[in-house]
């Protein structure tokens, strides 16, 4: 029990060191600080906002589109084939006249459903493989786009997971502006580049 208590006073008496040590960091920091010549800039911006209003965002979007909408058509064709055969089949089962046909019915159903369930599974992976990379692309775009803006406007340090800030240190409309003028001026370039070909 004694060496316990022995052991406590030990432990407060550390924390107080501790304690003691870190004021002392803090007003050496502070006066630092105070007689610096020049002041830390700090900037915030919202990355959420910008991945979901980004030009970059929406293109990217445009281009899946295109890409995967021819076979999502050819999906939605295949699923209204199925429920015809099945409607097929049924009529089939009611006449219960023609076993044989029947039975080469459901086995087709059976077989083209397998083969469907399959191409809608590598179809899925294929989109969530394209919809990542292309995030990626525009998430590493607006993070160059916030390091150029940062640059741009001489600040230190840009935070982007904050509570509040005032609109004096957000530079989330710039990085956006930003992001609008490069998609703009790629897009003349490529539509100079399309016209000389």
């Amino acid at each position: 029990m004694l060496r316990d208590n022995h052991i406590c006073s030990d432990n407060k008496g550390n924390k107080r060191y501790a304690f003691i040590a870190f004021v002392f960091l803090v007003q050496l920091f502070i006066s630092n600080n105070l007689f610096a010549k020049e002041f830390v800039s700090v900037g915030v911006v919202n990355v959420t906002y910008l991945m979901e209003k980004a030009p970059q965002s929406e293109v990217a979007s445009a281009q899946l589109k295109s890409k995967f909408s021819p076979q999502e058509k050819k999906l939605a064709l295949e699923l209204d084939e199925l429920n015809k055969l099945e409607v097929e089949l049924d009529n089939i089962k009611k006449t219960k006249k023609n076993i044989n046909l029947q039975r080469q019915k459901e086995r087709e159903l059976r077989s083209r459903k397998r083969i469907r369930s399959r191409t809608l599974q590598d179809f899925r992976e294929e989109l969530r493989f394209a919809r990542d990379s292309a995030l990626d692309d525009v998430q590493k775009e607006v993070f160059r786009a916030i390091d150029e803006v940062r640059i741009q406007q001489n600040i230190d340090i840009v935070l982007q997971d904050y509570v509040s800030a005032s609109q004096a240190v957000d530079i989330t409309p710039l990085v956006l502006e930003y992001l609008k003028n490069k998609l703009d001026a790629s897009q003349s370039g490529n539509t100079a580049d399309n016209k000389t070909q």
